[in-house]
């Protein structure tokens, strides 16, 4: 009989039903096609429904690890985009997934894809947009196909989104039922005899979250936010007669016990540090880019020494702005960013190099999260990160939010090739 290996895809924040779009059922095809016959392996796919609680993250997460152990066994592939792969994190590291002694691997959960996964913040020349996209908005979606819709297969669950909505209730369902059969129509199996996730998980991270204030970060980005006019976070607050700033504050306040992960420097940092040690789990952060553009808006493929040097120090300062990394000067305030910024980027090229970037006529490439690289490689798992470069969007919120759209992201085929054949060496793996 073939080994299951299940792929659960997770949401981010507030994602919705189009966010991974058709990569399920792209990659379920490419999986079919391309393992080899003597793996003898099936593959079966999940989306989990996006979460929409307020409560901590860790909660999120044992939630998730109850629903996993309704599935069929066999080992697990999670593949989380954005903060979804910080669910996915929380998840695979938790105690309950500890080493199997006859198999040399963790109990359940195998590996781990994230897709844009802020596991060290995000950057902070995007987090008011980034906290834009957090916010209720119409999405828009009538006309447009759902991820159901777009990824009808045999092998691929789309999960009801009472699993998330109210756990407790589901749960509660299965045990009334007799003999806890399975089911088709709740999104859950049967009743597996695994260990359940462990109660000291939530020691892992947001311990602190249930009576947390947002982060020093958050409450500079909301002061700087309500000052610009045309931020779309501004837009938003300012429809708040009584008190902007405040309703503002008082809506990521209600969601920072959960999105509020995002901002929390120790706790980002807590887990990062636990996965890069996660024993015997193979993981990897797919990471987006915008491509570098000429002012006549032609791409330039190969950015000089200079170019690099300028995206150093941009992440550099993301890793320091964030709280990530201490800065030696005691760090700047999110409103100085850009004027530093423009100091790096228009500062006198040096004798006899000729630069676009310091010229100014280069947009230079951004990137949406911060990365372990520079001030930030104490940290590790640099080699766990892989660049994604998305090529039809004009900044790197849109390459955030258009890595699964074709028209967007490229390079959409070959992105689905690589994460195709990192599946299939990890299967690999696991039969050895």
């Amino acid at each position: 009989m073939s080994k299951l290996v299940h792929l659960v895809y997770i949401h981010g924040f507030q994602g919705n039903d189009t966010t991974f779009q058709s990569f399920p059922l792209d990659l379920q095809n490419h999986l079919s096609s391309h393992i080899p016959q003597h793996l003898d392996i099936k593959i079966q796919s999940s989306l989990y429904p996006t979460y929409k609680s307020v409560k901590p993250l860790s909660y999120a997460a044992k939630n998730f690890l109850e629903w996993l152990q309704t599935q069929p066994p066999g080992p697990v592939i999670l593949m989380g985009h954005s903060m979804g792969g910080l669910l996915a994190a929380e998840a695979a590291t938790d105690p309950s997934n500890t080493l199997d002694e006859r198999t040399g691997r963790p109990r359940r959960i195998v590996g781990l894809i994230a897709f844009d996964t802020p596991y060290l913040g995000m950057h902070p020349h995007v987090i008011i947009s980034g906290i834009a996209s957090l916010l209720p908005k119409d999405t828009g979606t009538e006309g447009k196909k759902s991820e159901g819709e777009m990824n009808v297969h045999p092998d691929i669950t789309v999960v009801p989104e009472r699993v998330t909505d109210d756990w407790e209730a589901v749960k509660r369902s299965a045990a009334n039922r007799s003999g806890h059969t399975r089911s088709d129509s709740d999104g859950s199996s049967h009743l597996a005899p695994i260990p359940p996730p462990s109660p000291s998980s939530s020691k892992h991270s947001s311990s602190r979250s249930s009576q947390q204030s947002p982060s020093p970060l958050l409450d500079r980005v909301l002061n700087f936010a309500s000052a610009q006019s045309n931020s779309p976070f501004a837009r938003w607050v300012k429809k708040h007669s009584d008190d902007p700033l405040s309703a503002g504050k008082r809506w990521i306040v209600e969601r920072s016990q959960f999105s509020g992960a995002m901002f929390d420097p120790t706790g980002l940092k807590e887990r990062y540090v636990r996965l890069v040690n996660w024993k015997h789990g193979m993981w990897v952060n797919y990471w987006t880019q915008t491509l570098p553009r000429r002012s006549d808006g032609t791409p330039l493929i190969h950015e000089d020494e200079e170019s690099k040097g300028v995206q150093a120090a941009y992440n550099n300062y993301g890793l320091v702005e964030s709280g990530i990394i201490e800065s030696p000067a005691g760090g700047s305030s999110l409103s100085e960013i850009d004027r530093e910024w423009t100091k790096v980027t228009e500062k006198p090229k040096t004798a006899g190099v000729k630069s676009e970037v310091t010229k100014g006529k280069v947009k230079d490439s951004r990137h949406f999260i911060v990365l372990p690289t520079g001030m930030g490689r104490k940290f590790g798992g640099e080699e766990r990160w892989e660049k994604v470069v998305i090529g039809g969007v004009e900044d790197e919120v849109a390459a955030h939010c258009g890595l699964f759209i074709r028209g967007q992201n490229l390079d959409y085929d070959e992105l689905v090739e690589r994460v195709g054949t990192r599946v299939i060496n990890w299967c690999a793996e696991t039969r050895a």
